[in-house]
């Protein structure tokens, strides 16, 4: 080998090395902002609730954060748009208010029904009771890898009619999407990579099924077979390739949210003794709608992101008429900070109180407006089945150590391990 090629190999390592570097800085910047936040938008709510720095604006106070997100038009969600084409293809998550927006939305609610709920949460429970069950008589469960990952991600495959590695994909697509503000190139060309190899995946599971509906074999009632009926009634602009995208987009949206949301919520729990006794004992008891009320209280305090990012296209003004009106310029973008909404007591009755009974408005776990998370149902169902799989045994605690804390690998969870209380009983 030549001076020159090696000098070539070593200014690659190097290029590698750095853009490693940049991705785990990244990273960490992230982690720490997520743990930060909560205190920084109680000062800011306090102090100045709008606050921009350069060619980006925070709101914190409810009042914003909801005319932010419930205004599509002055404020959009175009920055996601060119991503998902190079990605995804065009889904509902990054396309504004457009007829093809309602008409996408207007297919996948017909393939994914109300109707299906209870099925999806009995799924969801069964699966994880079985894997609790198996990791009990071993005194411990990773509640990230070991139970939410392992769960979701096969009970999502049979309900959609996708198998696939679809987690790790769904998490590497995501991250571009909604998570790479800084545009890394690590983190791009991963989804890039992984998008390719999922499309091709998603392409050969609808000719197959295309074949099998045509040659009239009895096939699986999941949302694949749905949409290929629907296509064949004549649904307009329901082709093939949109068939492809909207499940790519679904799932992009559905597995890493779930199993954060998941992970975040058991940590919640883990620091708050008396509510995780308290919720342990409606699992026991069956109360899955109380569950459900620990769940998402516990979320609103460790919601799996704590910010939404929109685009403004045009100038236009934040809290106008106010003595915080803030003037916004074309190209801008706004973090509509959820978490600090949820906690406002200008709006929220004892926000830092652990409550059951408030309104399911004083919520905006799944955001607001147009662009109100499309799974909202879904999830209302299936993280309590989740959850009460867990806590309806043996009292729980953290494991010892460093397993006993909620660990990351990138923007994700990806470990935290919950021991199951020897010799005590429910």
């Amino acid at each position: 080998m030549g001076i020159v090629e090696e000098i070539g190999q070593v200014a690659e390592r190097l290029r590698e090395d750095k853009d490693r570097a940049a991705e785990a800085v990244s990273n960490l910047v992230g982690q720490f902002a997520d743990r930060a936040a909560g205190e920084t938008f109680a000062q800011m709510r306090r102090h100045h609730p709008i606050v921009t720095a350069g060619s980006t604006t925070i709101v914190t106070l409810s009042e914003d954060v909801k005319e932010v997100l419930g205004d599509s038009a002055r404020f959009t969600v175009g920055l996601y748009g060119p991503k998902m084409m190079a990605v995804t293809g065009p889904f509902i998550l990054g396309v504004d208010d457009t007829p093809l927006y309602h008409h996408d939305h207007a297919a996948m609610d017909r393939a994914v029904t109300r109707e299906d709920l209870p099925r999806l949460a009995a799924a969801t429970y069964e699966a994880a009771a079985d894997l609790v069950t198996a990791r009990r008589a071993e005194g411990e469960i990773d509640v990230v890898s070991e139970l939410a990952d392992a769960t979701l991600d096969g009970v999502v495959a049979e309900y959609l009619g996708t198998p696939g590695p679809n987690t790790r994909w769904a998490r590497s697509v995501f991250e571009e999407l909604f998570i790479n503000v800084g545009n890394l190139p690590a983190i791009r060309e991963r989804a890039l990579g992984d998008a390719a190899e999922w499309r091709a995946q998603l392409d050969e599971l609808i000719r197959a099924r295309k074949a099998q509906l045509e040659a009239g074999e009895d096939v699986r009632d999941d949302v694949l077979t749905r949409l290929l009926r629907y296509q064949k009634e004549g649904e307009p602009n329901l082709h093939d390739i949109a068939i492809r995208h909207n499940l790519l987009g679904t799932i992009t949206g559905w597995l890493p949210t779930m199993s954060n949301a998941f992970a975040r919520v058991v940590d919640e729990l883990l620091e708050r003794e008396d509510e995780l006794a308290r919720a342990q004992e409606a699992a026991r008891g069956g109360d899955r709608a109380l569950v459900g009320a620990y769940v998402f209280e516990a979320s609103r305090f460790r919601p799996q992101n704590f910010a939404l990012l929109r685009y403004v296209p045009e100038d236009t003004t934040i809290a106008a008429c106010t003595d915080r009106a803030t003037e916004v310029k074309a190209g801008s973008t706004v973090f509509a900070a959820t978490l600090s909404a949820m906690h406002d007591d200008t709006a929220i009755d004892a926000p830092h109180e652990f409550r059951l009974d408030r309104p399911w408005s004083d919520y905006m776990l799944f955001g607001e407006g147009l662009h109100t998370c499309y799974g909202q149902q879904i999830v209302r169902h299936q993280l309590p089945a989740l959850a009460t799989a867990l806590l309806e045994g043996p009292p729980i605690s953290r494991a010892r150590g460093g397993k006993g804390k909620l660990r990351f690998t990138g923007p994700y969870p990806s470990g935290l391990t919950v021991r199951f209380e020897p010799g005590r009983q429910p």
